[in-house]
């Protein structure tokens, strides 16, 4: 039978859909027939209260929407007054599923994902000719990091051959000879190869602390998880890294024996070099870490290393410098271990850990067996069943050229009129603090002077510059880089590094840009930043959506998500680190004695709050000290948000509830806020969280800012003394 139509036949509007658009278009409509009756019986369900009654309710999709968001959230079993992030999050927490790929989910991420998810269509899409060059440039990135099939050919073949011209990793070579192994002169060939690595110490230009409109070449200690490691060889992610080590040499070609004794060597010297390592809360005084020296005098200093050859190494083919020139020694007490520590230990322990750290950072390049043992690891250590997919690591990957990411991002995916809508909340929430230093009364009438000139003198990034719009800067920047999309992805990522690192130094000799474009242009970041050597807070496009951000919402909603983080990133500012620095992003000592003092007492009383918390999953103490600067970014940053709401409704009517919640406007502000830190993570995840980062847990960053908030208790009509309105509050700003 023929199964032609006749030519005559017209189909019908859903017999042209697609089997897909069909049944997103059947999920579309049950979705918003299921909201609005949902919407509806919880209106009838839950009686409103007193203040309730004398409102209306909004009724428009946006709010509909909203308020279904926060019902699949909140767990009304739990009393506000009791434990506010149970009542906030606790359906949350009970109902989501973290995926097998995944160890955390939250808004944050779920945000991050959608992104990700738009920007891989995009990238797979077929060549275009119109398409800019830069577009280009990220498909290559892409394509190359997607041939599996090339990496499994060519990619263990390369890294060998690599990894034999840099004179042999010893645990897979019979023959080493130690004798002539220098790990100064592996480092040379490192650099100049494109496996850019410092291994023992860190380097970089940055910001002159003393003098932030200029650049400065900075040495630091290195860049490891020291906190973990310290712990010795009997912790369980220590003997995991261990494992891991031993591993990966035998899939490249070690004997077994071999690597089990050499990989002990190499895990008993991260052991000692973590113990070397200066943690984060003893750096609190950054004018400690300012030191400049010639490079003369480093050598006087640390002589067992030869530092002018080092440093023209790392900074080649840009600059050079001569032994007058200043750098910067941020750590002297790292150094100065350093200097005995080095030479004691075997050079073959040396080479070992320096190839085995190259190979680790290899596996996106590296044949499927190397990511199957790399899960094994991520399994024991974060509690990840399952390998990240493929694209997603390719997007990450082409990523790496962040202003050709961020300009097709906002061109294709952002509405730009947002940008222009979040600048009354910034405003808003500004004029808040302002309001506030000016009614402290703790401060002394100088330094509360140069308080106040520093933030109104604070800028605000708001979604993306301007000059990603005009494909002719962006081709500018990215002028001379070539990729082939057919080469292998690690010849591919060797160009890429190059690239990024000229681009990097070229910076020693210019002055520094403020708020320059092409630092900003992350605009794929769900995340904000506070930038002290700047004075400036930056707010990316992506965090600027969902249940961060919506126009068409309430302000409340708003004023509570992304008010919130605004509100955190300028407390920033004048947290324990932000403070040291002036208007102009110098360190300087602004404070008088008397002031300062007292700023030590309050931020003292939070250390002690926070550090009288135990993780129940965990059974282990906060880290008050260690979590200061971010824990009183979170208690100010809630509070001049809420001013910054009340502003608002200073220059407006007061606004509509949702519906099918009984909770008033300024309620839903707490509530917006809570909702947004709403998580759910493997407690091995949790484990490394609070052994590395600088951030109290999602739980506490929502339960003692509230608690410490008089706007909070007094909202929530939380009796005085109750667990959430406590009699003695903790504040500093």
């Amino acid at each position: 039978m023929d199964d032609k139509l006749p030519r005559e036949k017209k189909f019908s509007w859903w017999e042209r859909r697609t089997r897909i658009e069909k049944c997103l278009l059947v999920l579309t409509g049950f979705s918003v027939v299921v909201i609005i009756y949902l919407a509806s019986n919880l209106l009838m369900t839950f009686p409103p209260t007193r203040e309730s009654l004398q409102q209306d309710v909004c009724l428009t999709e946006k709010c509909i929407r909203s308020a279904a968001h926060i019902l699949e959230k909140i767990d009304e079993t739990v009393d506000p007054c009791d434990d506010f992030y149970k009542f906030a999050c606790g359906n949350f927490v009970k109902n989501a599923i973290i995926p097998d790929d995944k160890v955390v989910v939250s808004p944050a991420s779920d945000t991050s994902d959608k992104l990700i998810l738009q920007l891989m269509n995009l990238l797979e899409e077929p060549d275009r000719d119109h398409e800019t060059s830069h577009l280009k440039l990220l498909k290559k990135v892409y394509k190359s990091c997607m041939n599996t099939k090339q990496i499994e050919k060519e990619g263990l073949i390369f890294v060998k051959n690599g990894f034999k011209d840099l004179g042999g990793w010893p645990v897979v070579e019979p023959y080493w000879n130690d004798k002539i192994f220098d790990w100064k002169s592996l480092l040379y060939r490192l650099q100049k190869g494109g496996w850019r690595r410092t291994f023992f110490f860190g380097m970089y230009v940055g910001t002159d602390y003393k003098n932030s409109s200029k650049h400065i070449f900075t040495i630091t200690q290195p860049c490891m998880y020291y906190e973990v490691l310290r712990k010795g060889f009997n912790d369980t992610t220590v003997k995991a890294m261990y494992n891991h080590m031993v591993e990966f040499a035998v899939l490249f070609g070690a004997d077994r024996a071999t690597a089990i004794s050499d990989m002990k060597d190499v895990i008993d010297f991260r052991i000692e070099l973590a113990k070397l390592i200066i943690p984060y809360e003893e750096q609190k005084n950054k004018s400690l870490n300012y030191n400049p020296i010639t490079i003369r005098e480093l050598q006087k200093n640390y002589p067992s290393l030869p530092w002018l050859k080092l440093i023209n190494n790392y900074l080649s083919p840009i600059d050079m410098l001569t032994s007058d020139d200043i750098v910067n020694v941020a750590i002297p007490k790292y150094m100065d271990s350093l200097e005995t520590f080095l030479p004691k230990i075997k050079k073959r322990t040396l080479a070992n850990y320096m190839f085995s750290t190259i190979l680790d950072s290899l596996v996106t390049h590296l044949p499927e067996q190397f990511k199957r043992k790399e899960l094994e690891y991520l399994r024991i250590v974060y509690g990840k069943n399952e390998a990240t997919p493929r694209w997603k690591t390719c997007v990450w990957q082409a990523s790496r050229l962040h202003i050709a990411m961020s300009s097709i991002h906002i061109k294709h995916m952002f509405d730009k009129r947002i940008k222009h809508k979040v600048t009354e909340l910034v405003v808003d929430i500004k004029n808040s603090f302002l309001d506030t230093l000016k009614r402290v009364g703790w401060m002394d009438r100088k330094t509360k002077k140069h308080a106040i000139i520093k933030a109104e003198k604070m800028s605000s990034f708001i979604g993306y510059p301007e000059e990603l719009l005009d494909d002719n800067n962006v081709e500018d920047y990215y002028q001379g880089l070539e990729l082939n999309g057919n080469e292998y992805s690690l010849k591919v990522h060797f160009n890429l590094s190059q690239f990024s690192h000229m681009k990097h130094v070229q910076e020693l000799r210019k002055l520094v840009k403020k708020e320059n474009w092409e630092d900003q242009a992350y605009t794929f970041y769900v995340n904000a930043f506070y930038i002290q050597t700047d004075n400036t807070i930056e707010l990316p496009a992506a965090v600027l959506q969902d249940n961060f951000f919506d126009p068409d919402r309430p302000q409340y909603l708003n004023y509570g998500a992304l008010g919130e983080i605004i509100g955190h990133e300028i407390t920033h500012g004048f947290d324990n680190n932000g403070r040291q620095f002036d208007k102009d992003g110098n360190v300087i000592d602004w404070w008088e004695p008397e002031t300062n003092r007292t700023f030590g007492r309050k931020s003292q009383c939070l250390v002690d709050q926070y550090s009288n918390y135990t993780i129940p999953e965990l059974e282990i103490n906060l880290d008050g000290v260690k979590t200061l600067a971010e824990n009183i970014a979170d208690n100010g940053g809630i509070k001049i948000a809420y001013r910054g709401y009340l502003k608002w409704l200073e220059r407006n009517k007061p606004e509509l509830s949702l519906p099918g919640l009984r909770y008033t406007p300024r309620q839903l502000f707490w509530i917006s806020t809570a909702t947004n830190w709403c998580v759910k993570v493997k407690k091995e995840y949790l484990k490394q969280f609070v052994s590395r980062s600088v951030h109290s847990p999602n739980y506490f960053r929502i339960l003692v800012p509230f608690m410490n908030s008089d706007y909070f208790g007094r909202d929530f009509n939380c009796p005085l003394g109750s667990p959430m309105n406590p009699k003695y509050k903790c504040r500093v700003w």
